[in-house]
């Protein structure tokens, strides 16, 4: 009962409080539109990474094919300009990951990817954001990703202490259902996780690691193979500040 009122105030309440939000931008014909841009019928691209729970990933030279179609997928439907009205901050996307999970994939555990263990920072020093698109209805039956929002997450400095209490503070978390080509955005400082799949359904997404000033980034910032510039490039041809 009390997770259903915690989902129904996601809806309303801030960013700032939980620590993530949804997206949902209208694109016309999204179903055809993410069924091309998708990876399931090109397995042979994939690579299992045992470090992110065996999910399967397109690696980097496949993936630097469509850096382009990404950062106008990002800016001309809208998903930066919501993200950012959301955060009430600005939006730099830098990594991309394209990745499919199925029912040999295992849980990604409760995690932060930034944190204090001791007096050791993990993670990116500057503001993180992620920003997930997943390319088909998801739901935590097939891996959405899943949240404890952070106005009831306490941050320990120890990695193993807060890992704990985010398994026994887990019922509270919230594992938003979406429809094909909605996303989320969440803080890198977030305690989330990706559940175990319990259906056949495959669970595809496009993952951005965002930061708020390009000038966090100034070896990508040079670098024409990387994301970034091609994302800064595309906003420039569309004119968008």
């Amino acid at each position: 009962m009390l997770r259903k009122v915690l989902e129904l105030f996601a809806k309303n309440f801030k960013f700032s409080k939980f620590g993530f939000a949804k997206i949902s931008p209208e694109i016309k014909n999204k179903r055809v539109f993410f069924e091309k841009i998708s990876f399931k019928k090109n397995k042979d691209l994939l690579i299992k990474d045992k470090k992110d729970a065996g999910a399967l990933k397109v690696q980097k030279e496949d993936l630097h094919k469509k850096y382009a179609l990404y950062a106008d997928l990002l800016l001309r439907s809208g998903y930066i300009k919501i993200a950012e009205e959301l955060i009430g901050d600005k939006i730099y996307p830098y990594v991309v990951m394209h990745m499919l999970n199925n029912k040999k994939t295992k849980e990604l555990i409760w995690h932060r990817d930034q944190y204090f263990h001791g007096k050791d920072f993990i993670g990116p020093k500057f503001k993180l954001y992620k920003l997930a698109i997943y390319l088909q209805d998801t739901n935590k039956d097939n891996g959405v990703t899943g949240f404890i929002p952070k106005f009831i997450s306490p941050r320990f400095k120890n990695r193993y202490v807060d890992t704990i209490f985010a398994y026994l503070t887990s019922f509270l978390s919230i594992h938003p259902k979406l429809s094909i080509g909605e996303a989320v955005i969440f803080s890198g400082k977030v305690m989330h996780h990706r559940p175990r799949q319990k259906n056949n359904n495959l669970r595809e997404a496009i993952i951005f690691s965002c930061t708020n000033n390009p000038n966090n980034l100034p070896n990508l910032k040079n670098d024409k193979k990387e994301f970034l510039n091609f994302f800064l490039k595309c906003k420039l041809d569309l004119g968008i500040n």
